[in-house]
């Protein structure tokens, strides 16, 4: 019997927990009124979540994406695309703590897959994040 990832719509909301059930879903986010933290399950090897922004035009409020702990920081990174169009470049957060990811004003074509590595405590980044601003790594 083969598997299939129902996908989930975020609601516009200041908050959004990540089920470890939904691994392996797309995680569809709408054009919000205000910065939404969405927060990652405990870490285990394997789960995987994919994060896309669904809205038409660049959107006012930004993502925040905890893994929850300093101890399950991002490794791995980005690659922001700057839609005024004068930088492409690679980000990522400083390998060993950073784990608060912020989208700033995400536009179109935004998606940003979460992994969990091999080891069941760090997330790796991996997607595109389309915006004038660069996004931020913080650590809790």
């Amino acid at each position: 019997m083969p598997v299939t990832h129902v996908p989930v719509t975020i609601a516009d909301a200041a908050t959004y927990t990540v089920l470890a059930q939904n691994t392996g879903s797309r995680h569809y986010i709408p054009d919000l009124t205000a910065t939404c933290t969405i927060t990652l399950p405990a870490p285990k090897a394997g789960l995987w979540f994919e994060f896309l922004y669904k809205g038409v035009a660049a959107d006012a409020q930004d993502w925040v994406i905890t893994t929850g702990s300093d101890t399950n920081y991002y490794i791995g990174g980005l690659t922001h695309l700057d839609t005024d169009g004068n930088l492409v470049d690679s980000i990522a957060g400083d390998g060993n703590s950073n784990s608060k990811l912020t989208v700033v004003k995400p536009d179109v074509g935004t998606r940003i897959l979460v992994e969990c590595e091999a080891g069941g405590i760090l997330w790796t980044l991996s997607g595109y994040a389309n915006s004038v601003t660069v996004p931020s790594f913080a650590d809790q």
